[in-house]
């Protein structure tokens, strides 16, 4: 019975797995760089995701660039609390629209990046 229990707990973690590596941008020459956290390498996560489809609607990719672009020009003038302020909006744009134009597991891959850019520029 436990080798039972092991054997369908084993297959789920590599069936999770399977579906989830796709979902998080992890795929060859793709790779979601988060040892980079910039919001240049957000705004390559959010390109990647309209490459393999995570992101259905060109006008909300477009939306989100834009909100990337304005949070570089920010951190570039020097203005790092209004670059968190828009990739804060950013963040909520991304909840909004996940679950219709944003891929649900793709869009909490997207907040947590942002999230981890919002905290290197805090600190």
């Amino acid at each position: 019975m436990k080798s039972k229990l092991l054997f369908v707990a084993l297959a789920l973690v590599v069936l999770g797995l399977a579906f989830a590596a796709p979902a998080l941008a992890m795929d060859g020459d793709h790779t979601c760089n988060h040892d980079a956290m910039t919001i240049e390498s957000l705004h390559h996560c959010v390109h990647h995701a309209v490459e393999m489809g995570h992101i259905t609607h060109a006008n909300w990719a477009d939306s989100l660039h834009a909100k990337l672009d304005a949070a570089q020009g920010a951190l570039d003038r020097g203005q790092t609390d209004v670059a968190v302020k828009i990739l804060n909006a950013f963040i909520k744009e991304v909840g909004a629209q996940s679950g219709k134009f944003i891929v649900d597991p793709h869009g909490e891959h997207l907040i947590m990046h942002a999230q981890m850019v919002i905290d290197a520029l805090s600190m």
